[in-house]
């Protein structure tokens, strides 16, 4: 009907998943005249907030923790009848769970076009068991029977997914755009100098972790690290700031959390969503998960804060660090790498102040909220000009 609203519906697995990592696809959507925004998932603690930015909420059970077939259909069930009623231009299906599922949704459906939207292959893509090689073969190539609509495109943040996913099955010509991550906003971020406190012998460095507490980021590598001699007659400190996720089979109990938090130099400061004083209290930011990564936001919000960075040698991280440069890459897993990493930037402040800087300037060059905006705002439109012509 002449002057109706083109409509866009994004498709994820929580709402706070959504509203910490996604919201400046909203604009991407308005710059694209879809202006008619809806999100299908489930509702928790932020959606309130997300329908303050003129978005619709539809109720969906994504089941995080639940694996069963059962759950499977009931939710592609759901996603199929939400589809039939908004009737979008265009779906946007945000991580593996929601592409995999949201893609048989609309595998024989023409239209609405359809953004696939990969934010890290996870512990999935990584395993040398023939139980693992087994579930990537089948899992890893419905992304590339998905994309063969000619509909369609992919987002990726990090090169080592795209090249990964191509392995099983995607087509030569299949687009894809590699996005800097969530996107940063330079200007909630301020750039912090190098702490006068952590240069003088008086008052210790300061390491962060920000993140879930659970086994694949590497927390307690980081723990046994800190127990080395080489860093524990250093004058440093770490600060864990994070909660448990109850429904990743990997988290950590508070028990353990704290029972670390009871060394001498190791401090659990729970869940802070003040992220700016995180840094203004910290001189080096640690993330060192065990397994692949999109692209880590609070690596991203610790650099546009030039801290330097000590990150695993894993897809995602490597992609933004640049051994020496951004901070230093280790090995995953390693703790005796690790505390040789944490020894170096403790000792030299003037090392911690030239990678914090470039930090910073590789944030504003390639991965602030503005980039992700405009690629995904050119994808949007590639898709609608398909559907036009």
């Amino acid at each position: 009907m002449l002057g109706s609203k083109r409509k866009i519906l994004y498709v994820c697995t929580e709402d706070w998943f959504f509203h910490s990592h996604f919201l400046p696809l909203i604009e991407a959507a308005k710059r694209s005249t879809l202006d008619d925004i809806f999100l299908a998932t489930s509702i928790g603690s932020k959606y309130r907030e997300i329908e303050q930015q003129d978005v619709k909420i539809i109720p969906v059970n994504f089941e995080r923790a639940s694996k069963g077939a059962f759950s499977t259909l009931r939710l592609l069930h759901q996603l199929r009848h939400a589809i039939r009623a908004i009737k979008p231009d265009v779906i946007h299906f945000i991580s593996l769970k929601p592409v995999l599922v949201g893609g048989l949704a609309t595998l024989f459906s023409r239209t609405p076009a359809k953004v696939f939207h990969i934010t890290g292959l996870g512990t999935l893509g990584e395993g040398n068991s023939w139980k693992s090689k087994l579930l990537r073969s089948i899992i890893f190539r419905l992304p590339a029977l998905y994309l063969r609509q000619k509909n369609s495109e992919l987002l990726v943040e990090n090169p080592d997914d795209a090249e990964d996913l191509k392995a099983y099955g995607l087509a030569p010509d299949t687009p894809i755009t590699v996005l800097g991550g969530a996107g940063v906003d330079p200007e909630l971020f301020p750039d912090l100098s190098l702490r006068p406190a952590a240069i003088g012998r008086s008052k210790p460095v300061t390491l962060a972790f920000v993140g879930r507490m659970i086994k694949t980021k590497g927390i307690d590598v980081l723990v046994d690290a800190m127990a080395s001699p080489l860093v524990n007659t250093l004058n440093v400190n770490l600060d864990l700031y994070g909660q448990p996720d109850p429904a990743n089979p990997g988290s950590y109990t508070l028990k353990t959390i704290q029972s670390w938090g009871n060394k001498t130099n190791i401090t659990y400061q729970g869940f802070s969503a003040d992220i700016v004083t995180v840094w203004k209290n910290s001189d080096i930011c640690v993330v060192p998960t065990r397994t692949r990564e999109g692209l880590p936001r609070a690596m991203l919000e610790a650099a546009i804060c030039a801290r330097p960075l000590i990150v695993t040698n894993v897809p995602g991280c490597r992609h933004f660090v640049q051994n020496g440069v951004e901070g230093l890459v280790v090995p995953p897993g390693n703790a005796g790498a690790l505390a040789q990493a944490i020894a170096k930037l403790t000792k030299d402040p003037q090392l911690r102040k030239t990678m914090g800087k470039a930090a910073r300037q590789r944030v504003l060059d390639s991965f602030t909220k503005d980039h992700v905006i405009k690629d995904v705002a050119r994808t949007y439109d590639r898709l609608l000009q398909l559907q036009r012509s």
